[in-house]
């Protein structure tokens, strides 16, 4: 609450990335998703990790082991809400995400890996397990427009916005942990594919239609 501002900023270009998950975000989700006791973290580092090669999610949340970080248990993506932030560029965050959790699964052989996907101040939530032989299935499991402002904070505080933050923190630290049947979750895991990004089509067309709904 002492982060947000009295009223809301109009002008959304000065916002930038980093001020707009530490000021509006941070607060609530490390609530849900942090625990130093359990040693968990989620981080906003935008740094690589053994899970994404190369790629560096916008957040991480970090196992801790002894003094280093250790297996990811979920990623964030975050756009800010502009012109230029369109379907396209959505869609391809969506997909980091999809590959991060995947990834995630396969290497640490979790039971699901929690990861989130923010634009402006909407964000959703999504969970990814390995169901059936080659088959992860990630699912939304929660969305919510958090407040700009201590004036829009009263109407972000009600029954169904605080139903989704404790579904989605149960289900988190439920099912983001190691998986005990390792033998029987061996012969299910597929390899991710190795040229993946490349069936994207580097050109955009905004005619197309798009079958994801971005609030």
């Amino acid at each position: 609450m002492r982060k947000l501002p009295q009223i809301a900023i109009k002008t959304k270009k000065h916002i930038g990335e980093c001020e707009l998950f530490t000021m509006y975000f941070d607060p609530i989700l490390s609530a849900l998703l942090s625990d130093p006791d359990k040693n968990v973290l989620l981080r906003w580092s935008n740094v690589t990790c053994d899970e994404t090669g190369e790629m560096r999610p916008d957040a991480t949340i970090s196992k801790l082991c002894q003094r280093d970080f250790g297996p990811s248990l979920g990623f964030g993506e975050v756009k800010l809400a502009r012109p230029s932030t369109d379907n396209h560029a959505l869609c391809h965050d969506l997909l980091r995400l999809a590959i991060f959790a995947k990834d995630t699964v396969d290497i640490n052989k979790l039971q699901a890996a929690m990861t989130f996907q923010i634009n402006g101040y909407n964000i959703v939530f999504f969970l990814t397990r390995l169901r059936h032989d080659g088959i992860y299935f990630m699912q939304e499991i929660g969305q919510l427009t958090f407040p700009r402002s201590l004036e829009e904070l009263a109407s972000f505080v009600n029954l169904k916005s605080i139903r989704t933050l404790l579904m989605v923190t149960e289900t988190f630290w439920r099912l983001c942990r190691p998986l005990h049947d390792e033998e029987c979750w061996e012969a299910k895991r597929r390899p991710t594919h190795p040229a993946i990004y490349s069936l994207i089509d580097s050109t955009k067309d905004r005619r197309r239609f798009c079958a994801l709904r971005f609030e």
